[in-house]
């Protein structure tokens, strides 16, 4: 194996600008509905997106938390001219979704927690009422406030590694090299925590390109569940998408490998579940999975739990 060289003195380091978002209903109908119905046909509040999670956090189980649907870890940031609900207003909210990247450096400007930082974790929802989700310190938590603003140092957009048949997305070059990354006879070998078929795979086919958007991998019913060991899952591991090629767009590609991180928890309507986001994907399935129970940003950031 030989470490991967890369162009980060190459890529540009540039601020983008929001604001910490209030929750959400994942109905987005509240004229005639605030529930929505999972695949069994009950009815389910389903809380858990935008806002500030005070026990909430990467590292924990996207499974077992009430009422949740989409539950996003942390603190949830839009865009400065996203109003929820109704997507991005100017292309700076769209900025801010694709261009952050897990590592980046989060700051508060305003109220008491002016000043404190954090980091990027994970990218949740498309772009248009979507979430960049950012860690804070438990003594910081406590000082934010919906609707503060904050900026992030973004940098990684443009991030390649020389050899390597594929792209990467959505990672700063210090969460990239965190990972410990090699080329095996042309192959990047990449620590996840399990593999997913492609058949598991539900909501976000289609979507658009790697760098804005997640995939669902379906949380029902039970017996997909435990079949693949998905209760197991937890906010911000690592998976494997097998024929699964985020690039261009979202879709079935016999022979690609996609690698992603959980932004967000499960889900019990139909189709639905934990968010991956690619990280890096291969047509030609250049990407070498290495099982690792323990890839998790957590780890890779060196965050306290």
């Amino acid at each position: 194996m030989k470490l991967v060289k890369t162009n980060r003195d190459k890529i540009i380091v540039q601020e983008l600008l929001g604001r910490i978002a209030p929750p959400t209903l994942s109905s987005g109908s509240p004229s005639t509905t605030i529930y929505v119905t999972t695949w069994d046909g009950k009815a389910k509040l389903g809380i858990g997106s935008g806002g500030i999670k005070y026990n909430v956090k990467v590292g924990d189980s996207c499974f077992g938390w009430p009422e949740t649907e989409y539950l996003e870890p942390g603190v949830a940031i839009a865009g400065i001219e996203e109003r929820p609900g109704v997507g991005a207003a100017a292309g700076s909210a769209t900025a801010l979704y694709g261009l952050s990247c897990v590592g980046n450096e989060v700051q508060v400007l305003d109220g008491e927690g002016k000043g404190a930082k954090g980091l990027v974790t994970g990218k949740a929802g498309y772009t248009g009422g979507s979430h960049v989700t950012a860690y804070f310190s438990d003594e910081d938590l406590q000082k934010l406030t919906l609707g503060d603003r904050v900026r992030v140092r973004a940098e990684g957009v443009g991030l390649k590694i020389e050899g390597f048949d594929g792209g990467l997305f959505s990672v700063s070059p210090s969460f990239m090299e965190s990972l410990g990354l090699e080329l095996k006879n042309d192959e990047l070998v990449v620590p996840v925590v399990k593999e997913v078929p492609a058949y598991a795979m539900g909501s976000g086919v289609g979507g658009s390109a790697a760098l804005s958007g997640h995939w669902c991998i379906q949380s029902n019913p039970p017996e997909l569940v435990e079949e693949l060991g998905l209760e197991t899952l937890r906010l911000g591991d690592l998976v494997a998408c097998r024929d699964v090629l985020m690039y261009y767009g979202k879709g079935y590609y016999r022979g690609a490998v996609t690698v992603g991180i959980v932004a967000f928890g499960a889900s019990d309507q139909a189709g639905h579940g934990p968010g991956v986001f690619a990280i890096a994907s291969s047509k030609k399935g250049k990407i070498m999975p290495r099982i690792d129970p323990e890839a998790n940003v957590v780890k890779y950031l060196g965050l306290r739990r």
